[in-house]
């Protein structure tokens, strides 16, 4: 398995993307990829990187016939949990798990700032708007917030 991910890997990366994650399903015979950038990916890319893996000779000869493929990007209910995904979702509305002390857990409020140390949440009630910032070893995870 580990073949097969440095080879996707690869491929993805040199087509300027990050794989999130590589995962077999349960009964192994479908390979899913989630790539993603920090600017986020749309449908042609995706359709162009599951085409630029199906056409490695690498992946022909050793994968296609054992797997199905399927590449996607990571979806808006994954957790946020590096800088990019922080930096791709700036003004967004999410809630951030963390184990900061001193400032409520979850936090709910509107990403403001993100620098590869820490995270800058707008937080606003009835009577104030106030910042706090989070640093990354502390952040959990966050979650975005959808408004219907």
């Amino acid at each position: 398995m580990n073949e097969i991910k440095v080879l996707i890997s690869d491929i993805v990366e040199s087509a300027g993307y990050v794989v999130e994650d590589i995962k077999m399903s349960e009964t192994g015979g479908t390979l899913k990829v989630i790539v993603d950038s920090e600017n986020g990916i749309d449908s042609g890319a995706l359709v162009k990187l599951s085409r630029s893996i199906l056409n490695n000779e690498t992946y022909d000869t050793k994968y296609a016939e054992t797997f199905r493929l399927e590449v996607s990007s990571p979806g808006i209910d994954a957790p946020l949990t590096q800088v990019r995904h922080f930096k791709k979702n700036m003004g967004r509305e999410i809630d951030l798990k963390h184990s900061q002390d001193g400032v409520a857990n979850p936090l709910r409020g509107r990403i403001t700032a993100v620098d590869n140390d820490s995270v800058e949440i707008e937080l606003e009630n009835k009577k104030e708007i106030k910042s706090v910032k989070v640093t990354m070893d502390k952040i959990e995870s966050g979650m975005l917030r959808l408004k219907w």
